[in-house]
């Protein structure tokens, strides 16, 4: 595996290869009255505080992310206490996983026996040489997650979540990872607070 800057690929959890190349989705409880949310507060059991969670080890990316969730609910409306009662609760976290996926054979290259692994951008990829024939060939990749989970105070359950997913990319510079950030947790609250009769 590849040694990656933390602050520049550890995010990287979220996009696959490309532009807007992730998968966004999200679930509720439809018996939380969502139309009364008018305040929030950040969970003290965020991603900074979990020692496994990939934001623990990232503290400039969690506080980038939630920076980004803050704008994005003031804009929608709601107002965000420090202390005091709050209608709602955010925390956000972050994981990585190493998958792999199998490809058609490749054709053309079987003439000896032996292993060859040849790194690519997102992963790297093994090719399996055999004098009979051509074996599967497989892909490994890093694939990262962000959740962000709504939390009913008055209830004290989950009563929102976000997930995004997809492959980690190397990023040029800080400003192309905080892009990508922002826009990510915009498409994620996007559906946030759910339509409810």
């Amino acid at each position: 595996m590849r040694t990656r800057s933390w602050l520049f690929s550890v995010i990287t959890l979220l996009l696959l290869a490309g532009c807007s190349s992730y998968s966004v989705v999200s679930d509720y409880d439809s018996s939380i009255p969502f139309g009364s949310y008018r305040t929030y507060r950040w969970s003290g059991e965020g991603g900074s505080k979990i020692s496994d969670d990939v934001l623990a080890k990232n503290p400039l990316i969690y506080k980038h992310i939630r920076s980004a969730v803050d704008r994005e609910l003031v804009a929608k409306g709601f107002v965000m206490k420090q202390t005091g009662p709050a209608d709602f609760t955010v925390s956000i976290h972050a994981g990585i996983r190493e998958r792999v996926t199998v490809g058609p054979p490749t054709v053309g290259f079987a003439y000896r026996s032996g292993y060859y692994r040849g790194w690519h951008r997102g992963g790297y990829t093994a090719f399996y040489y055999d004098p009979y024939g051509p074996y599967p060939r497989l892909t490994y990749y890093e694939e990262g997650t962000l959740i962000i989970d709504v939390i009913d105070t008055i209830s004290d359950d989950i009563a929102w979540r976000g997930v995004a997913r997809g492959i980690l990319k190397d990023y040029d510079s800080s400003a192309e990872l905080h892009k990508q950030i922002d826009e990510i947790v915009t498409k994620l609250l996007v559906k946030f607070p759910p339509l409810t009769r």
